[in-house]
């Protein structure tokens, strides 16, 4: 996604950081990028999720604080690390009052927290790009989990269905494709891991679906609450995620993941 920080500071700045604020500014803008940073069905994806009240969780990323919120209401204590300076500006202007944040420009070296969330794959996260850069990301980041935390990502899939309908790449972010996940959990040594699928995507879910319970035929019929997608699709992707469905490779073609790796 296009890095918006400072138009969001001029928004949060006009209209408020509260949710009648935030709710005047979707109503004015148009743009997507503004949809995607501040709408509360960003907070979808992971607002079902059970978490300990009592522990404390790094954020990889600050994502214009979009499921930041959520780690604020779950656990005591959130850190957001992110190498701009104006992206933790958005997180401290949106959550002005929050006691348990903490902000960090470079990632420690050594650390022990419960979860560590990346709500999207941003490529200055992980300078130089490629393989060997990802799963220096990763590891690292597994290495600062206590033993039985959570490590969780959602982002792109590489090989999405969206793509091939004609949906033009994010350059800001890296999608994965489940090679590189299932290489990535090879990695690092998790000992648990649950993959989730959310529709249409992470970045705006109406539905979050798991390997425990997966779309039917007939299911995906709201994919067109993603607005960047083309003005003209190459072919209907509801049509083609039922043939999907119907002979069981809707996980190879989802459009996005969410992956939960637990550290031994």
């Amino acid at each position: 996604m296009k890095d918006i920080s400072y138009d969001i500071l001029d928004l949060l700045e006009q209209y408020g950081p509260d949710a009648q604020g935030i709710q005047k500014a979707l109503e004015e803008q148009e743009r997507p990028e503004v949809l995607y940073a501040l709408s509360p069905i960003r907070e979808n994806l992971l607002d079902w999720y059970d978490w300990n009240p009592g522990e404390k969780a790094l954020q990889a990323g600050a994502d214009y604080g979009a499921l930041t919120g959520v780690l604020l209401r779950g656990v005591r204590e959130v850190s957001v690390w992110d190498p701009r300076d104006e992206d933790l500006e958005v997180i401290r202007r949106r959550y002005p009052k929050a006691e348990a944040l903490r902000y960090l420009k470079e990632l420690p070296e050594a650390g022990d927290w419960d979860y560590i969330l990346i709500p999207e794959l941003r490529k200055d996260l992980m300078p130089g790009g490629g393989e060997e850069a990802l799963a220096l990301l990763f590891e690292k980041l597994f290495r600062l989990l206590k033993p039985g935390g959570k490590l969780i990502a959602a982002g792109f899939n590489r090989i999405g269905l969206r793509w091939f309908a004609g949906a033009e790449a994010d350059e800001e972010c890296v999608p994965l494709s489940w090679r590189q996940i299932e290489g990535l959990t090879e990695k690092l040594g998790a000992g648990n891991v649950k993959h989730y699928y959310p529709v249409p995507d992470h970045r705006l879910p109406t539905a979050v679906y798991s390997d425990r319970r997966l779309p039917k035929k007939g299911e995906l019929t709201n994919l067109s609450v993603a607005y960047d997608r083309p003005g003209y699709r190459y072919f209907s992707e509801e049509a083609g995620f039922d043939e999907l469905c119907r002979e069981g490779l809707f996980r190879e073609f989802a459009d996005s993941y969410l992956v939960i790796w637990e550290k031994s």
